[in-house]
């Protein structure tokens, strides 16, 4: 059981809203270690020539949504899927899940509340 070394990156950088506004556009990375398990951090500030990747922006369980039975719906069949696994990966995959089928009810939701609203 401790003959396993399992390697985690723990370091980590914090900025404000002033710093992001200043620097929107900054790369970090972990270097190379030689002597010490620990990684030196690199973070460029500018960076031009690179292309900024966006990242998708993240999942928000609207409140309103719970007034909407096909919401409920959605969770209980995400909730009631079968997952194997210990409790807690079950328990991640199906928050994953649920995840999932919210993003997709809430799209598909949305464009039939659009289509009524055109007529």
């Amino acid at each position: 059981m401790w003959g396993k070394l399992i390697w985690e990156r723990l370091d980590r950088g914090v900025a404000n809203y002033e710093w992001l506004a200043r620097f929107s556009i900054g790369r970090v990375r972990h270097l190379s270690y030689f002597t010490s398990d620990h990684r030196p951090i690199l973070l460029t500030l500018d960076a031009k020539g690179e292309k900024q990747r966006w990242r998708h922006k993240p999942f928000r369980f609207k409140a309103m949504w719970m007034t909407d039975p096909g919401c409920h719906n959605t969770v209980v069949r995400a909730r009631e899927s079968n997952q194997d696994g210990l409790p807690m990966y079950r328990t991640t995959k199906k928050l994953k899940k649920c995840k999932k089928m919210l993003k997709k009810w809430s799209i598909n939701h949305l464009a039939m509340l659009q289509g009524r609203l055109r007529r």
